[in-house]
């Protein structure tokens, strides 16, 4: 009796594993947070942000999402980033509605969102 085995290899690419920011698209408003380290002014003031503001930025279904120097496990890097340290936000429809390069963005993020036609809609069930 002969026996034959058959290997097979496969190269599997992380990044073409990572999902894209795009689909979340119509489903969650993103923070896009892109810092170089975490002891710096960009990623301590969205974590003091996040703490504080919770339950707020839940009513408004805001998903924040970081880039330690440009890369995240669980996402592509999106285009838009180039390189940049910085705050994005980015509606349901996937087009940025702001940014800032520190975090003054956090000054007027909630009546910005709540400025949005969908929130208009969405401000009957706030829950905070």
């Amino acid at each position: 009796m002969k026996y034959i085995i058959v290997s097979f290899i496969f190269f599997i690419n992380v990044e073409t594993m990572a999902k894209q920011i795009s689909d979340l698209n119509w489903e969650k408003r993103l923070v896009i947070i892109s810092f170089e380290d975490k002891k710096g002014e960009i990623f301590l003031s969205s974590q003091k942000f996040i703490q504080e503001n919770g339950c707020a930025a839940n009513d408004r279904n805001v998903q924040f999402i970081f880039f330690e120097k440009f890369k995240n496990t669980e996402f592509e890097t999106p285009k838009f980033i180039s390189n940049e340290f910085g705050i994005w936000l980015i509606g349901y429809d996937g087009s940025i509605k702001d940014y800032s390069k520190d975090n003054k963005i956090f000054l007027r993020l909630f009546n910005l969102i709540d400025s949005m036609p969908i929130r208009q809609n969405e401000i009957k069930n706030d829950k905070c």
